[in-house]
């Protein structure tokens, strides 16, 4: 019986697919924090509770030095904030763990999923008024992990934030 072949992506594929969920996350994301608000806490990971310490539980949002345990607990308080418009003027990203599970992955696909991916964004703020009044700078470091509560058809969110430190700079 022949061993099976595990997928193993190469640097080129690991760039390729850290880019290109960059930018499609950071895309969908930050429109949501203007526009459907309601949906903001659809973008985080379920819930992970660690019994032993629950301050490693996950996901984990530090919002301008507030702590969120989950992405309910997050929508709840964003909901209260006042409106701010955000413009994104830089991101970088890369892979931050390229093999999250070590069983092996017989497909592309499975290996992309695999992985974990940090984002750093940067841009200004405005807050209140999307037009008018000073725009303050922005710092958003967003860690990425393949959302396993995506149905077989794909349907859900493919990128969930596991960690998230957003902090206006001013």
């Amino acid at each position: 019986m022949a061993a099976e072949k595990i997928v193993e992506l190469t640097d080129a594929e690991l760039t390729k697919v850290a880019t290109e969920t960059a930018e499609s996350f950071v895309d969908s994301f930050y429109t949501a924090l203007h526009i459907s608000r309601a949906t903001v806490g659809t973008y985080y990971q379920a819930a992970v509770a660690n019994e032993a310490d629950a301050k490693r539980n996950l996901p984990f949002v530090c919002w301008n030095g507030e702590a969120y345990f989950s992405g309910t607990e997050f929508q709840k308080e964003f909901d209260k904030m006042p409106y701010f418009f955000l413009e994104v003027q830089s991101l970088n990203a890369h892979i931050l763990n390229p093999c999250v599970s070590r069983e092996g992955k017989k497909s592309h696909k499975e290996a992309e999923r695999n992985v974990t991916i940090s984002l750093q964004v940067s841009g200004y703020v405005r807050l209140f008024e999307r037009k008018d009044g000073p725009m303050r700078g922005f710092a958003d470091h967003i860690i990425l992990t393949a959302n396993k509560d995506t149905s077989k058809a794909g349907e859900g969110r493919q990128w969930v934030i596991q960690t998230q430190n957003f902090r206006f700079v001013v």
